[in-house]
């Protein structure tokens, strides 16, 4: 089912999950005991207390959220979405080839969005009647605030502390697959102390109670989407890493390019006809050359010797798609745009005389970068 969307003003589309709404009722369970510990708060309004805490908090996600798209967009980058969800909220953008210093303020933007809210929070209790239950939701607002801001600034990934640390490490050791491994790691550390610590003071303390197991059941959805995230991020780095080796005169495979008219006896006597690529020119845009055709073995066997001179190859072809010209200088993540701005089953990799230097096939670069 497809989240439902807000608009806000010049703000790129906001979504929000339904899973929202569980972080609210999640977060109002685990503050009820402390809003009506000691009889302070009316069990009634200790309940609204929790519930306007728990919404505050996904205003205070949004406003993260938020952040980190308009700084995105300071430098460049293009903000697809925002997204609230169980897990919080994340921004969808593409940045581009961005600096180091944009990624590591676009990270950090959001936590420090959440520092200046709980100092806004903090600034608001002196101006409410004290114990009162407006002070009260504001002491508490604060210091989640801080609590999410911290446990943002946490140095791994996917936390925005992590992509920071990424950005720094990968300018500075000049190899930024190395700073996403590195950190995706400390998420992968981090992931298991969200979970020990909770289990820890619950064997420290002899037992657990009710909120002390939904707080541990919810440190372990809470781990288990860190360890996700950080696990996206390694395999991420894996895939770039093939995707550097990619070298487009590397992957050209030699084939015989013929057109369609071709009589098939002009083809070697025994020739592997999957080394021969037919190419009925006429593309639709500039770049493609035209339509590939496959010569199918079985078929051209079956001509007769005294027909073969009169049979042009395109009688003996399956369609195979669209060709498209690629240099040979193309390599790394070039290639790669180059082939996603203009895709195609089958390339045809031009040298510097224009001339073709062999065939790269779309499915196989998948393959290839799905390690297979």
């Amino acid at each position: 089912m497809k989240s439902p969307e807000l608009r806000l003003g010049t703000l790129p589309p906001i979504r929000v999950s339904p899973g929202t709404l569980v972080t609210v009722l999640l977060l109002a369970v685990i503050m009820y005991p402390a809003l009506s510990a000691g009889g302070r708060t009316d069990p009634g309004a200790a309940v609204l207390l929790a519930v306007g805490i728990g919404l505050f908090m996904i205003v205070s996600v949004l406003v993260h959220e938020v952040a980190h798209a308009v700084v995105a967009r300071a430098f460049g980058g293009r903000v697809d979405h925002i997204a609230l969800t169980l897990w919080g909220g994340h921004t969808q953008y593409r940045a581009g080839r961005m600096s180091a210093l944009g990624s590591v303020l676009i990270s950090l933007a959001g936590p420090a969005s959440n520092a200046l809210l709980a100092l806004l929070a903090t600034a608001a209790v002196p101006l409410t009647a004290p114990g009162g239950a407006a002070a009260t939701f504001w002491s508490f607002s604060a210091w989640l605030n801080i609590a999410l801001a911290l446990f943002n600034l946490l140095p791994g990934l996917p936390m925005d502390g992590g992509r920071a640390l990424e950005s720094l490490l990968g300018a500075v050791l000049r190899d930024p697959l190395r700073g996403t491994r590195v950190t995706a790691w400390i998420g992968r550390a981090i992931a298991v102390a969200v979970v020990a610590l909770p289990l820890w003071r619950i064997m420290r303390s002899g037992g657990a109670g009710s909120v002390s197991l939904l707080t541990l059941v919810w440190a372990m959805l809470i781990a288990g989407m860190l360890w996700q995230g950080a696990s996206r991020a390694l395999e991420g780095a894996r895939v770039q890493q093939r995707v550097r080796a990619l070298d487009a005169a590397a992957l050209a495979r030699p084939m015989r390019v013929v057109p369609p008219e071709l009589p098939l006896a002009e083809l070697d006597s025994g020739a592997d006809y999957d080394d021969v690529l037919v190419l009925e020119a006429g593309g639709r845009s500039p770049g493609h050359l035209g339509r590939a055709h496959r010569i199918q073995a079985e078929a051209a066997a079956a001509v007769p010797a005294p027909r073969r001179a009169e049979t042009p190859v395109s009688a003996v072809t399956g369609p195979m798609g669209e060709v498209v010209a690629l240099p040979q200088t193309l390599r790394g993540d070039d290639l790669v745009s180059a082939m996603l701005s203009r895709p195609a089953p089958v390339y045809l990799v031009m040298g510097a005389d224009g001339r073709p230097l062999g065939v790269i096939m779309s499915a196989e670069v998948n393959a290839l970068l799905r390690g297979r």
